[in-house]
C-alpha cells in the first residue's frame, strides 16, 4: 500500500511539473505583432523635445484582444544631406485595448512615445509586441 501511495504521490508531482513548465505555442499570443497592422499614423515633436503619436489605425487580424500594444518609431533627419538616413528611434507603449478582428483609429488625443524634435522625420512604425488579453 505504501508503494501505491509513493507513486501516486510521484506522478501527481510530475503531472504539476509538467504543467508548470509547459511553453506557449499559440502563435496568436507569441507572436502577436504578426497580427497587429498600423497602416496609418502621425508623431510630432515637442519645443520640449517629447514625442506625441497620434492618430493611429491599427488592425488586428488574430482571434483574441490585445492591450498596451509596444511600438518603435524610426526618424530621418530633417537636413537633406541626412535625410533618407535612420538618425533615431523610439519605442513607447499605445494604452489601447484591440477587439479581435477589428479595425479602427486610436490615440486620437495623442500619447507621448519618448523623446521627439521638430528637426526629426518620423519614417516608419513597427509594431514590437502586445499582450494578449485573456479571460481568466
Amino acid at each position: 500500500m505504501k508503494i501505491y501511495l509513493k507513486a501516486l504521490i510521484l506522478l501527481t508531482i510530475f503531472c504539476t511539473i509538467g504543467k508548470a513548465e509547459q511553453v506557449e505555442t499559440n502563435p496568436v499570443i507569441v507572436h502577436p505583432e504578426q497580427y497587429i497592422k498600423i497602416s496609418d499614423w502621425s508623431v510630432y515633436g515637442t519645443w520640449s523635445a517629447v514625442g506625441i503619436i497620434h492618430h493611429v489605425t491599427i488592425e488586428n487580424t488574430s482571434d483574441i484582444a490585445y492591450r498596451n500594444i509596444k511600438v518603435r518609431v524610426y526618424y530621418t533627419s530633417t537636413s537633406t544631406a541626412q535625410q533618407a538616413i535612420i538618425i533615431s528611434q523610439e519605442t513607447g507603449i499605445l494604452p489601447i485595448i484591440l477587439p479581435p478582428h477589428s479595425k479602427d483609429t486610436y490615440v486620437k488625443g495623442g500619447t507621448t512615445l519618448g523623446a521627439g524634435s521638430q528637426f526629426m522625420n518620423p519614417a516608419r512604425i513597427e509594431v514590437l509586441g502586445a499582450t494578449p488579453v485573456r479571460d481568466n
